[in-house]
Parts: structure tokens; C-alpha cells; sequence
């Protein structure tokens, strides 16, 4: 029973942020200390490597339907309150904003990609309807055919590859992210012989759902309420979501391009992540199946990790921490979990990068890499 109520947190984290802003004050500030706690405090927990209890499936169900439609509730409630003038003072500005970034973040994204994931019809289109509240109603396109395809490899644009960092992969990813899901996009419309406008192209109607969607936070909280509202799902949970997808497979190569293996990503299992992020931290799990539901995914004990989640995306965005970090354990899983083909592809990016003294026979791959050129 414990398994199912340990993912309850989640709403109680959202019920509490609500609470806060509601009660106005420096009460506004509870939910982005709670949760800024809860991380750091998992910082200093052991790795959790627990399977979780299946014999109640629609338990687990019911408690992400409820995650999502109560995030829901919160940004319109949140909207509504910019709008009508209940945060008094700037500092009152200042947490709610910071508290809603963090909420929307760390517990409705996760319960999105958990949801667009699913074969189910319902939970499919849960996810769907719920993705523009990190303002990107198109991610599900680029992330299922696109990354899960092509997942350690340059034709990802959530791909960050050995010497970039955060900045320039933000940069670049939000650029290919939306020409990638047009194309995929262009080429099946164009193949049933429809026009861009026809309503059935997904492109359509999401941007008609993403349209809706800001008219009602007009409605709620005026334009002053709908601007803090769409400024928040855009700094929080679609600007972190990048962060995080820049960690996952960081420098990472595969000889084995659409074949994921588990050695192709980065994991944190420990466990108040693993229960904030559904199991998304469980990362090798997720990509050996992409359909399974995260209350399947086993944690990889072998695999390549990472320290602790919200560490990582907190040096990412200080390159030379992140470097610091990730280079030696890059070299390591290089040594200890590349083959041989990858050995020499991970080399090659070392050059690229120029971090070659991260190779083990730096002379040998220089020549090979300048006659490759």
C-alpha cells in the first residue's frame, strides 16, 4: 500500500502551493521552499532500487489524472490572482511566480510526458490537452518519433554532445524541436493529400487547443493575469524541461543508431526524485519501453549515473561545473561501457570538443580524426 501512497505527495506538494498563494503574504514562498527542500534534501539519500507494487494499476492512474487537472486548476487560480490585484507587494510577486515555475516543473511535467507516453486513449489525450501548460503542444511529436528513435545521436535535437553547453544547447534545440515536428508533420499531411489549414493536422488544431487555452486565462485574470501565467509555463516548465533533457544523454554515442541499450543514458534513482519526476529519473527504464508506465520501469543498477537530479540542473547552469562534473564521467563510462565502435566515436567527439586528453591514445585519435576530415 505504501507504493501507492508515496506518489501522493505529488498532489500534496500542488495542494500546498495552492494554499500558499491563496492565503497571499509571505505564505506565497511555501511551495517553492517545500519543494527546494525536498530536493536538496534527496541530495543526501541513498539510490532507491525499488520495483513498485502492479496490482493496482488504476491507482496510480487516477493519482496523475488528478496531478494534472489539479495543475490545471492552479495556473487559471493563479492567473485570476495576478489579475485581481491579491499579491500586494513585489516580494509577494516574486514567490508566487517562483512558486508556481517550481510547482509546474517538478510535479505537472513529469505527469504530462507520463500521460502523452500512453497507448490508452484517455490518458494519451490527457497528456495532450495538458501539454500547453508548459506552453509546447507540440512536444509529443519531436520527443516519441524523434528522440526515442534517435536517442545519443546528432539527428536528436534534444541531443547535447560532448563541449556544448547549456546555453548554446538551448539555442539551438528550441530551433530544431519546432522545423522537426513541422517536417514529420508536413510529410503525413502531404502524403493523405491535405492542405496545411485542414483542422485534422495536428499542427492545426494544437495550435487551436494552445489559443484556447491563453483566451481562457484572458477571461480569468485579465491580460496582466494571462501574461504572469504564460511567462511562468515558459520559464518554468518548458524552459527546465530543456535543461533536463540536456543532462539525460549529455555526451553520450551509440554504434547502435534506434537500438537503445542501457549504457545510452544518464540515470538518478533517488527516491523523492524518482516520485516527483515519475519515474522519469528511472531513465533507462523509460527508453527500453517508451510505453510502459512508470510504475513498470525497473531502475538500472549497473548503468551510467549522474549525481542527484536537481544538482545536475543546477551546475548546467554554471558550464564550468557542469564540465567539471561531467568530464571524468564521461572518460569513465567511455572506459567502462562504450564498445569498441563507440570507443572510437566517443573519441572522435573528444577531438570535436577538445577535450582530447580525455582519450586514452591522444596521437593516434588526433591523426585519425585530421584524416577524416
Amino acid at each position: 500500500m505504501f507504493d501507492y501512497l508515496r506518489y501522493t505527495f505529488t498532489p500534496l506538494i500542488i495542494a500546498l502551493s495552492a494554499a500558499g498563494l491563496w492565503g497571499g503574504g509571505d505564505l506565497v514562498w511555501l511551495g517553492f521552499g517545500t519543494l527546494l527542500f525536498v530536493f536538496l534534501f534527496d541530495a543526501f539519500l541513498e539510490p532507491d532500487y525499488g520495483v513498485r507494487d502492479q496490482r493496482f494499476p488504476w491507482v496510480y492512474d487516477v493519482i496523475v489524472s488528478v496531478q494534472i487537472c489539479m495543475g490545471f486548476g492552479l495556473i487559471l487560480a493563479y492567473a485570476y490572482w495576478v489579475g485581481s490585484g491579491h499579491f500586494e507587494t513585489r516580494g509577494q510577486h516574486i514567490g508566487a511566480f517562483l512558486t508556481m515555475m517550481l510547482t509546474l516543473f517538478g510535479t505537472i511535467s513529469p505527469a504530462l510526458h507520463e500521460m502523452f507516453h500512453r497507448e490508452k486513449f484517455t490518458h494519451r489525450w490527457l497528456g495532450r490537452l495538458g501539454m500547453v501548460m508548459i506552453f509546447d503542444p507540440w512536444r509529443e511529436i519531436t520527443h516519441v518519433v524523434t528522440h526515442h528513435v534517435y536517442t545519443a545521436t546528432p539527428y536528436d535535437p534534444d541531443y547535447a554532445r560532448r563541449g556544448e553547453n547549456l546555453y548554446r544547447h538551448l539555442f539551438v534545440t528550441f530551433r530544431r524541436q519546432v522545423a522537426e515536428s513541422y517536417h514529420l508533420e508536413k510529410m503525413l499531411w502531404s502524403k493523405r493529400g491535405r492542405s496545411w489549414h485542414d483542422i485534422r493536422n495536428p499542427w492545426i488544431w494544437r495550435v487551436g487547443i494552445l489559443v484556447l487555452f491563453v483566451t481562457v486565462l484572458v477571461i480569468v485574470g485579465g491580460w496582466m493575469g494571462a501574461l504572469a501565467a504564460v511567462l511562468v509555463c515558459l520559464l518554468g516548465p518548458r524552459l527546465m524541461l530543456e535543461v533536463f533533457n540536456y543532462t539525460q544523454h549529455y555526451g553520450l554515442v551509440t554504434g547502435t543508431p534506434g537500438r537503445f541499450e542501457n549504457r545510452h543514458t544518464w540515470n538518478h534513482l533517488t527516491p523523492f526524485m524518482r516520485i516527483l519526476a515519475l519515474e522519469i529519473t528511472n531513465h533507462a527504464g523509460h527508453h527500453r519501453d517508451s510505453y510502459a508506465p512508470f510504475y513498470k520501469l525497473e531502475p538500472d543498477r549497473d548503468g551510467p549515473k549522474q549525481p542527484q537530479f536537481f544538482l545536475c540542473l543546477l551546475m548546467a547552469m554554471v558550464p564550468p561545473l557542469w564540465f567539471a562534473m561531467i568530464r571524468p564521467r564521461l572518460a569513465a563510462w567511455d572506459r567502462d561501457y562504450a564498445t569498441p565502435q563507440e570507443r572510437e566515436l566517443a573519441e572522435a567527439e573528444n577531438v570535436r570538443a577538445g577535450w582530447a586528453d580525455l582519450n586514452s591514445n591522444q596521437e593516434t585519435v588526433k591523426a585519425r580524426y585530421a584524416n577524416a576530415i
